[in-house]
């Protein structure tokens, strides 16, 4: 077995430590894995990184062939029309990753790909992975822009080639790169992937399988569309058992909640009964009291009713009182009376018969 069946047989037992949506690009990591063990790169550099599935397996590929590399990736993470928009937590994701794992080779740049471009010196890079926008005049002003930083020889892969709707023009760029660089080939599934190697390799940096008459062109297609299949399907398996799992943490969540809700509910129904007894004292306690209260009105109204039969009567022994001080008033006017007349008589004498 040669060499070149040996890293195809190890590109098959790659496994990805980080894969996150979208998974556009899952179906091509085999195929990263053994590009970077194949084409040996000192300097990789990828435009448009997302959240990290492409850059972080040709990361994760040279730490496993202890390859003497440099990596940087380069985007704004805000997002584009193609991507949609999203905010900071995708950049900090990424740069958890990559701080964890790759720190000491690989640097993240948050800027746009003009912006970025002049720090890399004329003929620097080996592996150039675009993609960015998907316009084709974007792809276009990318590939252009960063040509003059490429090595001789080169390679460049174009995520998206198999992409003809939303504005997306990539198609249309890698077939006119088709016919300027003859070393070229093109997978079809996962949104397709072109790869070509630009003019100026030397004879042991040439890339014979990106000779269309090598023959190990459809073999490779046929090889790594297998593998990438293999790829998505374990991506949705991982997809399905973090969503069971979400769902089961979500359930245990639920259930907790219930059961304090059941406790607070036995709670409540405690001291609903206790309530209960205590109105039910309360309602004897208030029945007891209103039958004192009516005890109590109907004494009260014997003691009115007794009090008006005093007060009739007192005021009839004043009625018979004040007549018989009337009366006594009117006998002692008379005996008065009766007295003065006996005082003012004149007095009788007796006369004798001598004079």
């Amino acid at each position: 077995m040669n060499s070149f069946e040996n890293l195809l047989l190890e590109a098959a037992s790659f496994t990805p430590r980080s894969l996150q949506e979208p998974n556009a690009w899952c179906g091509h990591l085999p195929f990263a894995a053994w590009l970077m063990r194949t084409v040996k790169p000192k300097m990789f550099v990828e435009l448009g990184t997302h959240t990290g599935n492409s850059y972080f397996s040709f990361c994760q590929s040279a730490t496993e062939a202890n390859s003497s590399i440099r990596c940087y990736a380069i985007d704004t993470w805000q997002g584009d029309e193609h991507a949609g928009t999203y905010g900071n937590e995708v950049f900090d994701q990424v740069n958890e990753h990559n701080q964890t794992y790759y720190a000491n080779f690989s640097r993240l740049l948050r800027m746009t790909f003009d912006e970025a471009v002049d720090y890399f010196t004329d003929g620097s890079i080996d592996l150039l992975h675009i993609d960015g926008l998907h316009t084709y005049e974007a792809v276009k002003h990318d590939f252009d822009t960063w040509l003059p930083k490429l090595a001789p020889g080169a390679v460049v892969l174009f995520h998206d080639t198999n992409v003809r709707e939303r504005g997306f023009g990539v198609w249309k760029f890698w077939e006119e790169l088709q016919a300027r660089y003859p070393a070229n080939m093109e997978f079809f599934h996962s949104n397709g992937l072109g790869v070509l190697q630009i003019d100026g390799a030397s004879d042991q940096q040439k890339l014979a399988w990106l000779d269309a008459d090598s023959g190990q062109q459809q073999l490779l297609k046929d090889y790594f569309g297998t593998l990438g299949g293999r790829q998505l399907d374990r991506f949705e398996l991982g997809q399905a058992k973090n969503h069971a799992a979400n769902l089961a943490h979500i359930l245990a969540d639920r259930e907790g909640q219930i059961s304090q809700h059941a406790d607070a509910l036995e709670a409540y129904q405690q001291q609903a009964q206790v309530f209960t007894q205590n109105v039910a004292v309360l309602q004897h306690d208030v029945a007891q009291r209103d039958e004192q209260i009516a005890h109590q009105l109907a004494e009260l109204e014997r003691y009115r009713a007794q009090a008006q039969q005093f007060t009739e009567q007192v005021n009839a022994l004043q009625a018979e009182l004040a007549e018989t001080a009337s009366h006594r008033d009117t006998l002692m006017a008379e005996k008065e009376s009766s007295t003065s007349l006996e005082a003012t008589k004149p007095s009788v004498t007796g006369t004798s018969g001598k004079d």
